[in-house]
C-alpha cells in the first residue's frame, strides 16, 4: 500500500514553494535590521531583498553620520549631488572638518553597493515574493545616538524625492506608507547601486582631498592677513565664502587629470544601470497584480500615490538607449564648434580621461582629442519623457534610475 502511494505521488505534479512575504519592522534601527538577518544561515530570496534593502539604506545612514560629525555638506557648501544632498539636522557641536572626508563617504557608499549586489548575486526571486517596508517608519540614527530623534525620519530626510507632500510634517503625524518590493524592485535596487557606485568612482577618480586641503589652508591664511577689525568696504562676495571655496573645490579637482581605473569602472557601472533598468521594466510590465506598488506598471497604482502616464516605460527606455548609445561611442555629444558635422565621442574621452578644464572644454581646444564627425544624439527622448513630466522630470529621473 505505502509503494502504491509513493508512485501516485510521484505522478503528481511537484507542488511549488509558497510564496513568501517579509515585513520588514522599521520601528527598530538599521543597526538592528541588519545584524538580524546577516545572522541567518539560510535565507530566502525575499530575506535577500531584505537584508538588500536594509544594507542599501545603511549605506544612507552611514554617509549622513559622517557627515554629520563635522557638518560636512550643510548651509552655504551644499553640493547638490547624490549621497551630498540628504539634509540633516545640524550638529550643535560639531568636530573639525577633514579634508579626506568626502573621498570616505564615496569609498565607503561604493563599498555597501557592491555587498548589496553580493548579497543578491544568487538570488532568484519569484514574481509573488514580497518584502514589505513601512517607508514611513523608517529612520536614520544620524546622530548615532541609537535613538530615534526628530527629523531623523526617512521622509524627513529624503522625503522631497519620495513623496513631496509628505516633506515637513511632524514624524507622529506622517500616515502608514507600506509599500510592496518584489522581484521586479530587486531588478531596480540593483540598478540604482550600479548608478550610485558609477557616481561614486567619478568622485573618487577626481579625489578632492588634496584641493580641499588646499582651499582650507589658503582661507585660514586669509583671516590671519584680514585680522580681527571688520571690514567696513562693501564687497558683493562677503558673505558668500562657503560658496566660494566650495565652487573652487570642484572646480580645482575636476581640473586635475583623473584615475584612469576608476573612470573606466564608472563607466561600466553606468552600463549595467542601463542594462538592469531594463531587465526591471520587463519584469515591471509582466505584473498582474496590483498591490502597494513601489513603481507601478499602467495597470497598477503606486503606493505613495505619484502616477506615472501610460507610456513612461517607452519614454523612459528611449531615453536609456541614447545614453548607452552616448556610453558606447554610437552616437556623439554635441559641442557647438562642431555640429552639425559631429560631435564628442564620450567612449574615447573615457578610454584617455583628460581634465575637465572648464575654459578649454567650452572654447573647445580641450576635447578636440575627442572630436569626430558623425551622427549626434538629438535628445528628443529625453525632450520627450521631460514633457510627459513637466516640472517634475528630473524628479522622477531620481526615482526611475
Amino acid at each position: 500500500m505505502r509503494a502504491f502511494a509513493f508512485w501516485i505521488a510521484a505522478l503528481l505534479p511537484a507542488q511549488a514553494a509558497l510564496a513568501e512575504t517579509v515585513v520588514l519592522d522599521t520601528s527598530q534601527s538599521l543597526v538592528t535590521l541588519e545584524a538580524g538577518f546577516s545572522a541567518k544561515a539560510d535565507r530566502s530570496p525575499a530575506e535577500d531583498l531584505a537584508l538588500a534593502s536594509v544594507v542599501f539604506l545603511r549605506s544612507v545612514e552611514r554617509s549622513l553620520q559622517t557627515r554629520y560629525r563635522s557638518n560636512a555638506g550643510i548651509g552655504p557648501s551644499l553640493i547638490d549631488i547624490p549621497v551630498l544632498r540628504l539634509p540633516f539636522e545640524p550638529n550643535p557641536a560639531p568636530e573639525p572638518f577633514e579634508a579626506g572626508v568626502i573621498a570616505e563617504i564615496f569609498r565607503a557608499f561604493d563599498g555597501d553597493m557592491e555587498r548589496v549586489r553580493e548579497v543578491l548575486a544568487d538570488t532568484t526571486m519569484r514574481a509573488e515574493d514580497i518584502v514589505e517596508i513601512d517607508i514611513s517608519e523608517i529612520w536614520f540614527d544620524v546622530n548615532s545616538n541609537g535613538a530615534r530623534d526628530r527629523y531623523e525620519g526617512m521622509l524627513d530626510v529624503a522625503g522631497a524625492m519620495l513623496v513631496g507632500a509628505f516633506r515637513g510634517q511632524e514624524q507622529t503625524d506622517l500616515p502608514k506608507l507600506p509599500v510592496h518590493f518584489d522581484a521586479a524592485d530587486a531588478e531596480w535596487l540593483l540598478a540604482y547601486t550600479h548608478m550610485l557606485s558609477g557616481f561614486s568612482q567619478i568622485v573618487l577618480a577626481f579625489d578632492p582631498t588634496e584641493v580641499i586641503t588646499e582651499v582650507l589652508e589658503s582661507a585660514e591664511a586669509m583671516e590671519r592677513v584680514k585680522g580681527p577689525i571688520p571690514p567696513t568696504e562693501f564687497s558683493y562676495l562677503r558673505g558668500e565664502e562657503g560658496f566660494i571655496d566650495t565652487f573652487a573645490i570642484v572646480y580645482g579637482a575636476l581640473n586635475r587629470p583623473p584615475d584612469k581605473d576608476r573612470i573606466a569602472e564608472a563607466h561600466a557601472h553606468l552600463l549595467q544601470m542601463i542594462q538592469r533598468n531594463r531587465g526591471f521594466w520587463q519584469l515591471v510590465a509582466a505584473e498582474t497584480d496590483n498591490s502597494l506598488e513601489w513603481i507601478p506598471n499602467r495597470n497598477q497604482q503606486a503606493a505613495l500615490g505619484f502616477e506615472l502616464p501610460d507610456d513612461t516605460q517607452a519614454r523612459w527606455l528611449a531615453v536609456l538607449s541614447d545614453a548607452e548609445a552616448v556610453l558606447k561611442g554610437e552616437l556623439l555629444v554635441s559641442h557647438w564648434r562642431v555640429v552639425p558635422g559631429g560631435g564628442i565621442n564620450v567612449a574615447k574621452l573615457v578610454r584617455d580621461p583628460p581634465a575637465v578644464d572648464i575654459v578649454t572644454w567650452i572654447q573647445g581646444s580641450g576635447l578636440v582629442p575627442f572630436m569626430e564627425q558623425g551622427q549626434v544624439v538629438s535628445g528628443e527622448s529625453f525632450r520627450s519623457f521631460s514633457a510627459m513630466f513637466q516640472g517634475d522630470a528630473l524628479l522622477f529621473m531620481v526615482l526611475l534610475n
